[in-house]
């Protein structure tokens, strides 16, 4: 392959779709309310731009040591704001956490000096330094990306492996200008490097094509939350809830196995609102719903379906498991409730469920019989949960 035909012709495209990437960038950063990430993506795209512009310059003409040096910090620049706006997605501080804040300041202090001492020794360090400290960044970035608890995973699982190709490309170029300087290999290093520099610039590319796919999934995820979660509580919302619900009892239906449908009911919850406010009951459903994501598992459902009302989908589990659940859910209740904002509440629930064959009955009907057993427990006495007998569920 000819490499000086091919490099050119990359070079002015990748310019170009980071030039394009970078203002629609900025345009969404105008338009969203000016979210720090957006900003400092486009302004990793301007400083790609930059640095390849002046690295070219270097190449087509002798220029002094202080345009080497002013190229490779720039170049070193564009990864380290690709993190930042990571970090700034993450809602972090743009140097990221207190550890990798450190690392990032360390790193880029060494960076800087060896640019400094090394560009003028020889111009083939400030590649090697540049490379290392390039490799370092995407690390982080990758640590990082993992840590995002977004769905779908997908935008960041394809971000993750173009930093991690790139590290991968940037410390081979490393080893390469390593054994080069050492003498200890007849590499042909500018052959090589030029290898390195269009892989690198695809990467580079797909890497900016990649990060407005990050973006619009977050907002396609956030716009769903909104749909389908309850803003207080951050539970699912009724509708949501009914959903999910028909599907689990479907799910149960082919597997053959159990389900359990619990109605939860805050006890003189109107009594709460009446004496200390309606931001207090507000304060006492959050504190609820935190308290019932606790107690239940990860693949149980849970939603708010009323206005002091909850409800839950409890899978694969007997009788006698979900009655040592409702136990540990009321007892919990009633010690974080027992004193909120320095206010003597004493909260307390009422449960009414049905644990039943999925072969029995609509979701709906199951509902239905939930919240009879819900207000069969408000009668004996509150702070209980009671259940529908299995001769009731049969009637479904």
């Amino acid at each position: 392959m000819d490499l000086n035909m091919h490099l050119p012709t990359l070079l002015v495209t990748s310019v170009m779709v980071n030039i394009l990437i970078g203002g629609m960038l900025w345009a969404i950063y105008h338009l969203r309310q000016r979210e720090q990430c957006f900003l400092l993506w486009a302004l990793a795209c301007l400083t790609f731009v930059m640095g390849t512009g002046l690295a070219v310059a270097r190449e087509l003409a002798e220029v002094p040591g202080a345009m080497v040096f002013t190229a490779h910090l720039v170049l070193g620049l564009s990864p380290l704001l690709l993190l930042a706006g990571i970090h700034a997605l993450a809602g972090l501080p743009v140097a990221g956490t207190r550890r990798s804040a450190r690392i990032l300041y360390g790193a880029s202090l060494l960076y800087l000096l060896g640019l400094a001492v090394g560009t003028g020794w020889d111009p083939i360090i400030a590649r090697f330094l540049t490379a290392l400290f390039s490799a370092l960044v995407f690390s982080l970035a990758i640590y990082r990306l993992g840590s995002l608890e977004r769905k779908p995973r997908l935008p960041s699982r394809i971000l993750q492996t173009l930093f991690a190709v790139h590290g991968i490309l940037m410390m081979t170029q490393v080893l390469i200008i390593a054994l080069s300087v050492s003498g200890g290999s007849d590499l042909d290093l500018p052959g090589l490097l030029k290898l390195i520099l269009i892989n690198h610039l695809l990467l580079v590319n797909a890497t900016a094509m990649a990060l407005p796919l990050l973006v619009f999934t977050r907002t396609e995820q956030n716009l769903l939350a909104l749909a389908e979660r309850d803003d207080l509580t951050q539970l699912f919302n009724r509708r949501t809830f009914y959903r999910e619900g028909e599907r689990a009892l479907e799910k149960a239906r082919e597997e053959g196995s159990l389900l359990t449908v619990l109605m939860i009911d805050l006890d003189h919850f109107k009594q709460i609102n009446d004496r200390h406010g309606h931001a207090v009951g507000d304060e006492v459903l959050g504190i609820v719903a935190s308290l019932m994501t606790a107690e239940l598992r990860d693949e149980d459902i849970i939603g708010r379906v009323g206005g002091e009302e909850f409800a839950a989908v409890l899978r694969n589990n007997n009788r006698e498991a979900v009655e040592a659940v409702t136990g540990r859910l009321l007892n919990s209740i009633v010690e974080g409730g027992r004193n909120i904002n320095d206010l003597p509440l004493h909260l307390s629930a009422s449960i009414g469920g049905v644990t039943l064959a999925p072969d029995l009955g609509s979701f709906k009907d199951i509902m239905v019989a939930a919240d009879k057993a819900l207000y069969q427990a408000k009668r004996n006495g509150r702070n209980r949960a009671e259940f529908v007998p299995a001769s009731a569920s049969s009637e479904l």
